[in-house]
């Protein structure tokens, strides 16, 4: 059964990477890209990246948060899901109630931990939290936490540091209601958020007209765009199987292991592919060395 809740949701857990280096995970809820998350994880980013459990490189950026709860709304279009978590709406959470939670503790990616309610109702300077025992780490914030019906029943937040399994997650009632008032879709892609008050607001607002603060902006972050085909100059979302902006020409910012990939591929020889010599003159037929020169040979000299 519990193997079953996981493989349900699994997909839908996203790690998310925010400019400083930090990170934390979040949840896709819907086709459209709705992602929730701790607002602490996003840490106040107009953007952040978004990375599936399939190794997939995304950015996402921040539509709404609540810094007194802790949860925040991202919206990543790029993301593909075809199924979607339940959030819970039941009121009779019990302690005792078995749960298990999903995240990224320290960097093992999608680790997976179980434990029971220690208490439904726990408040917390004016919030009420579930308490648990769930063994939670820094990376399990914004991860999902679920009843044995695979249901989400809260977003883990944080621990006692020091403390044995002593864990609170974010009630998804508080969510519910924020998910259905997000902000309208015409600034889901122009509009400017306020990490001051976690609002959004016009496109290209200089002042936040919920609170009066600064908009601050992102600086380009090689972490939050390593893989996603964006180029830090221009902005252009390139494909992913490209070195250099398609647009600008500038290098994209892309992981070690993904350069190597893409430079073999694209230095690969096919066994039917014919080469001429730059040296010799010499035809080869699926062949990286010419076989009466020894010359290595280029794609670039294919043969007409």
């Amino acid at each position: 059964m519990l193997s079953e809740i996981i493989s349900k949701i699994k997909d839908n857990v996203v790690i998310i990477k925010n400019p400083d280096g930090g990170s934390g995970t979040g949840i896709v809820l819907d086709a459209r890209g709705i992602i929730v998350t701790n607002s602490h994880v996003i840490a106040h980013c107009q953007e952040v990246g978004i990375r599936t459990s399939a190794g997939e490189a995304f950015l996402g950026r921040v539509l709404s948060a609540d810094n007194t709860v802790d949860y925040a709304f991202i919206v990543c279009r790029d993301i593909k899901q075809s199924t979607f978590p339940v959030l819970s709406e039941r009121q009779d959470i019990l302690e005792g109630e078995d749960v298990v939670a999903i995240g990224h503790p320290y960097g093992y990616d999608f680790t997976v931990t179980k434990g029971i309610i220690s208490a439904a109702h726990r408040d917390i300077k004016g919030v009420n939290f579930i308490q648990t025992d769930v063994p939670i780490n820094p990376g399990n914030s914004g991860g999902p936490l679920l009843d044995a019906r695979g249901e989400i029943l809260g977003i883990n937040t944080m621990f006692i540091i020091n403390a044995q399994n002593l864990a609170f997650a974010v009630p998804i009632h508080y969510v519910i209601k924020a998910y259905r008032d997000l902000p309208p879709e015409h600034l889901w892609e122009e509009g400017s958020f306020c990490s001051s008050c976690g609002r959004m607001n016009e496109k290209d607002t200089k002042y936040c007209k919920y609170c009066g603060d600064d908009i601050q902006t992102d600086m380009n972050n090689n972490i939050i765009y390593e893989d996603t085909g964006i180029c830090i100059k221009c902005d252009h979302r390139n494909p992913r199987d490209v070195l250099y902006c398609t647009k600008c020409g500038s290098d994209l910012v892309i992981s070690e292991l993904t350069k190597k990939k893409l430079t073999k591929k694209k230095d690969d020889i096919a066994p039917d592919m014919v080469l001429t010599c730059s040296e010799c003159g010499h035809e080869n037929k699926g062949k990286k060395f010419c076989t009466k020169c020894g010359a290595k040979l280029s794609p670039s000299h294919t043969s007409k």
